[in-house]
């Protein structure tokens, strides 16, 4: 029996729900989508933040003028955010013409499920691989036992999080393991959340299990079980990017996107072994975003990130000039992270 196979734009419709079913960690981070990246020279768009100008105020004569007026320079100040796409996800099958000819080939349900799956799971894992190689403040890491007030938890993390004066107020959320989750359900803390109205994938709605301070709750049985975050969406950005079909396809489509994540299906005849290739692919790079400030509120500029016109024209906030640190030196300033013990059983608790 001859294989029956949908048409691209039907595994592409296919493919779409499998995409929001499975996703959480990229929609709790920052999404840069591939036009982006679109002519990036090594694949990085830097970001030069400019956080304002500084200005000189001085006090003058009042009632009687001895002198004129002092005319100050006008500096600025920023720093440099590297954004990179690093990683080339793949998924990439034979189709031999024995299984096209003779076998009852499902091909959207046998095939390219399996494979948008496979992807997907993998960008997953990426998002996840950002949050293990996070570069946090040390003031920001909290140790913390599973037996505490959830309330008074969220009350620190939140202000320490506010004394860095970085992170918004608003797009904040905790993201935690399934013990630290457990414990939290068992304190009876949580607030209850409306997902209605609520953005992200169906499997993001899912996972929020309540709220603390206003920010919603999301498990992750990927994260260690008692693991935890409190975090700003921009502490961390997944640039994505589907590849273009390329010339020598015999079918294919990059329209499998859904709330900016985005792959790309392609079909393809392999001559040397008598066999079709379907293949799933997505450019991907987890990013963290270390802005840290000075305790003046200065920016700290890493060597590199801006050539000597650049540092010229800018200044700290008390007029002095701009002097690079070493690269690595600035940290994470948008999260928090948890350090739990006493997790487990919550029906027979730790002593």
């Amino acid at each position: 029996m001859a294989v029956k196979k949908v048409k691209a734009k039907k595994q592409i419709n296919y493919a779409l729900p499998m995409i929001e079913r499975q996703l959480i960690l990229p929609y709790v981070m920052t999404i840069l989508g591939g036009d982006t990246f679109k002519g990036a020279k090594g694949d990085t768009v830097n970001f030069k933040v400019k956080d304002g100008s500084i200005a000189t105020a001085r006090d003058y004569d009042f009632r009687g003028r001895t002198g004129p007026i002092v005319l100050d320079d006008i500096y600025q100040q920023g720093g440099n955010i590297p954004i990179k796409l690093t990683t080339h996800v793949v998924s990439a099958t034979g189709l031999e013409l024995e299984h096209l000819t003779l076998d009852d080939l499902k091909f959207a349900a046998e095939v390219l499920a399996p494979q948008v799956e496979s992807v997907v799971e993998r960008i997953e894992s990426k998002a996840l691989s950002g949050f293990r190689n996070l570069n946090i403040h040390d003031d920001l890491v909290l140790d913390i036992d599973a037996g505490d007030d959830p309330h008074l938890v969220a009350t620190e993390a939140k202000r320490r999080l506010d004394a860095k004066k970085v992170a918004p107020y608003g797009g904040r959320r905790f993201l935690i393991g399934t013990d630290v989750a457990a414990a939290w359900i068992a304190s009876d803390r949580l607030s209850r959340y409306d997902s209605t109205g609520q953005e992200g994938t169906p499997a993001l709605r899912e996972a929020i299990i309540g709220t603390l301070s206003g920010a919603p709750v999301i498990v992750h049985n990927g994260l260690d079980p008692d693991e935890g975050y409190y975090m700003h969406s921009t502490g961390l950005v997944l640039g994505n990017a589907a590849p273009v079909v390329p010339a020598g396809a015999t079918t294919g489509n990059s329209g499998i996107s859904r709330r900016g994540i985005a792959a790309t299906w392609i079909q393809d005849y392999d001559a040397g072994y008598a066999r079709d290739r379907s293949m799933v692919h997505s450019f991907v790079g987890v990013n963290e975003i270390r802005d840290e400030r000075t305790a003046a509120g200065d920016w700290i500029v890493e060597q590199g990130e801006f050539d000597d016109d650049d540092l010229s024209v800018m200044r700290n906030r008390d007029g002095s000039a701009v002097v690079p640190v070493a690269v690595g030196t600035r940290k994470n300033v948008r999260m928090v992270k948890f350090n739990v013990t006493g997790t487990g059983d919550v029906l027979n608790p730790l002593p």
